[in-house]
């Protein structure tokens, strides 16, 4: 690819060499003179030959854009994109009464069951479990060895990669004699535009539906136990656990290894740093850390105290 076809992509003013031509895309440490890297600090010194950043470097080829990240975005986005070709392989075992359109692909021992709802363009991968009456939407695409159990319903443009459940049963007991399992008829909803990492647990209800909302994207490693319900454009790193029927809002961002206990409620906006506890609901707009988790400015000003006071 030229660098002039680039600069169309990312709508950016090119400068130097229009015909450069790209080798590969590389990050600034390992990208040489036949190679294209984004700049986001100018103060970082490449090899590379082109430039996509804010402004321009003497010596070089390059794109000025106004937001490099965007334009990464955007080029990534572009050459990411190719399309696969529709294709239902005769290895996979498709059930009964199935509305599965040509234009979606189904690769090798893929198994779909009766009565499941498929919608145009969507990518079910190698050895995927799609239990009976699921319901997929368009362009999706769930990668190998996804296993989504019946009850669930996923909408359109969402990306669950490989070796996740959903769908599953809860981890719902009742002590009697000794542990005797509470059954979970329940179901999963998942909204448009969510993405789920791989290796990540969704239990389904135990009665009712746990719930992600619209855009909220889901790092590797993730736990959601039942009837958990999050709101829409949350972002939850990976090795967070939420336990059962907590409420998260809209815009929300639990960092790596948060662990979030039951019943809580979750606001709008809250910010929860990485290895903390929650055992308190937390009101919108707060940001929180520590265990038990506290606000963040009162945890910080405890362990300054405790540093000033060590010396």
């Amino acid at each position: 690819m030229k660098l002039v076809e680039i600069a169309r992509i990312v709508n950016g003013s090119i400068y130097g060499k229009g015909n450069f031509e790209i080798v590969n895309i590389l990050p600034p440490e390992d990208a040489k003179r036949s190679d294209l890297t984004f700049l986001f600090d100018s103060t970082f010194k490449t090899q590379a030959g082109a430039i996509i950043a804010k402004r321009k470097y003497k010596g070089k080829s390059g794109v000025v854009v106004k937001d490099p990240k965007e334009a990464m975005y955007n080029l990534l986005r572009k050459i990411a994109n190719s399309k696969r070709k529709g294709e239902i392989s005769k290895k996979a075992l498709i059930g009964k009464n199935i509305v599965l359109p040509k234009s979606c692909i189904v690769e090798p021992y893929a198994i779909i069951k009766d009565n499941v709802k498929i919608g145009r363009g969507t990518y079910v991968g190698a050895y995927c479990y799609i239990d009976k009456g699921v319901i997929i939407g368009k362009n999706c695409e769930i990668y190998p060895n996804t296993t989504i159990y019946q009850n669930t319903k996923i909408s359109d443009f969402v990306v669950v990669d490989s070796n996740t459940v959903i769908g599953k049963e809860g981890f719902g007991f009742l002590k009697l004699k000794r542990y005797e399992r509470i059954k979970h008829i329940g179901g999963v909803i998942i909204d448009d535009f969510v993405e789920i990492g791989a290796n990540c647990a969704i239990d389904r209800g135990t009665i009712g539906n746990t719930m992600i909302g619209k855009g909220t994207k889901l790092d590797n490693l993730v736990h959601i136990a039942h009837n958990v319900k999050i709101g829409k454009n949350c972002i939850i790193m990976g090795q967070v656990g939420i336990a059962g029927s907590v409420r998260v809002g809209n815009n929300v961002t639990l960092c790596g290894q948060v662990g979030i206990s039951d019943h809580l409620e979750i606001g709008d906006n809250v910010i929860v740093y990485a290895k903390s506890a929650v055992f308190k609901s937390i009101s919108k707009n707060k940001k929180y850390s520590g265990i038990p988790a506290r606000e963040h400015s009162a945890v910080l000003k405890a362990i300054a105290r405790f540093y000033k006071n060590a010396d």
